[in-house]
């Protein structure tokens, strides 16, 4: 490339200096005079310029290598495709909150029955929870209470929440009947709250139920002792028929003396009875001391549970000689519901003589399961009324 550009230049001033030669040799036509020393100017400024580029194109250069294709790498995953940026007329979206659901609610608070409240078997109770709207719909009469799961307890499967609405933002109270179970134990209900369109929805995103959970104890025993309870009762006595209204046709008042002709009621201890055994304490109750006379005591209220009856015995205390004279009664127990005389009835009825023998008796209570009675103890002379020093022994409701 040097070389080349080199006998570029020898040849352009040979040139040159041929035609300045040329020029100084006789002719036969007379030609105009020419400046020499502009053309030495020109050959000058040419080689000059010439000579310039020589040096410039003639330094070193590194000589170009032949491009070659670039190598391609199979394995090498495709690029991500990216996303064409919006137009400046398109907005970009600002970020937003997470919706609010339509129907959503928190639990506020137990108004009743709180976790482990223990309750008798059998016993009725009522549960209210206090539950808050914060979901975006208004709850309306459409809306349910539902059992979810647990023990149900006498609930409903479903009932109406309201008859009113519920806005977004109002608390509620919801309430539901129930019955502790009979077994003693600890027993759980979960409810959830269910939508016009019959959708079941809980607490919150996750759907969590509500609840009430209480326990059952163990009340095996003695549930109502009659002798203990005596005290409280209401006596009075009369001649047949008996008056159950008063009761009895005029009052008695509990504790005796033992000498009262109108009748007595008194707890004793450590006396001989007809079995020739002696008693531990017993309530005896005497009728009036007239013919066919009769006493009668009415009981505070009890509630009956699962499995409850009555138990004891019956019979008379003997006299110093060990006989009982000329003891014979009729033994009887009537209940009411409720306070409510045209419910009476009556349980049991035992005609009894002094024959040396206690007289056993038990009464099943299953058929009032849950009611709320009043128990009435009669004993009626059936006669003459002479030595019915008739006892109650060991009576009681049992479970």
């Amino acid at each position: 490339m040097f070389t080349l550009r080199y006998w570029r230049v020898l040849v352009i001033a040979a040139f040159l200096l041929s035609a300045v030669l040329g020029c100084n040799f006789p002719t036969n036509n007379p030609t105009a005079t020419q400046d020499t020393g502009l053309i030495y100017t020109v050959s000058a400024q040419t080689l000059e310029a010439e000579m310039t580029q020589i040096v410039i194109e003639g330094s070193p250069t590194p000589p170009i290598l032949p491009t070659l294709p670039p190598v391609v790498n199979t394995n090498t995953p495709p690029l991500p495709t990216q996303t064409p940026l919006p137009s400046s007329n398109t907005p970009i979206p600002s970020p937003t909150a997470t919706s609010i659901a339509c129907d959503n609610f928190e639990f506020v608070e137990d108004v009743t029955i709180e976790d482990g409240t223990e309750i008798s078997a059998g016993e009725l109770f009522q549960k209210i929870w206090r539950l808050k709207n914060v979901g975006t719909c208004t709850w309306t009469s459409a809306y349910h209470l539902v059992f979810d799961s647990g023990n149900q307890m006498g609930a409903p499967d479903s009932q109406q929440l309201t008859t009113g609405t519920v806005e977004p933002g109002q608390q509620i109270d919801v309430s539901v009947n129930l019955v502790a179970p009979d077994d003693p134990g600890k027993y759980r209900g979960n409810y959830k709250l269910q939508n016009a369109n019959g959708i079941v929805f809980g607490i919150d995103q996750s759907s969590k139920p509500f609840w009430v959970e209480i326990r059952v104890p163990d009340e095996s025993g003695v549930r109502f002792d009659f002798l203990s309870q005596a005290k409280n009762a209401d006596w009075g006595s009369g001649v047949e028929p008996v008056d159950f209204a008063n009761p009895g046709h005029q009052d008695i008042a509990y504790g005796g003396p033992d000498t009262n002709e109108i009748g007595f009621v008194m707890i004793k201890d450590a006396v001989k009875l007809e079995n020739r055994q002696t008693s531990g304490k017993i309530l005896q109750t005497h009728p009036k001391w007239v013919d066919n006379g009769y006493i009668i005591g009415r009981y505070p209220a009890y509630k009956v549970g699962p499995g409850d009856y009555i138990k004891g015995q019956l019979g008379f205390i003997a006299l110093p000689d060990g006989t009982c004279g000329a003891g014979e009664v009729v033994y009887e127990i009537h209940y009411t519901i409720d306070g409510d005389l045209g419910t009476r009835t009556r349980l049991g009825r035992w005609p009894k003589e002094c024959d040396g023998r206690l007289l056993s008796i038990e009464l099943s209570l299953a058929d009032l399961k849950g009611e709320n009675v009043d128990f009435y103890l009669v004993v009626l002379a059936d006669g003459p009324f002479a030595q019915d020093w008739a006892i109650w022994s060991s009576l009681g409701v049992m479970r």
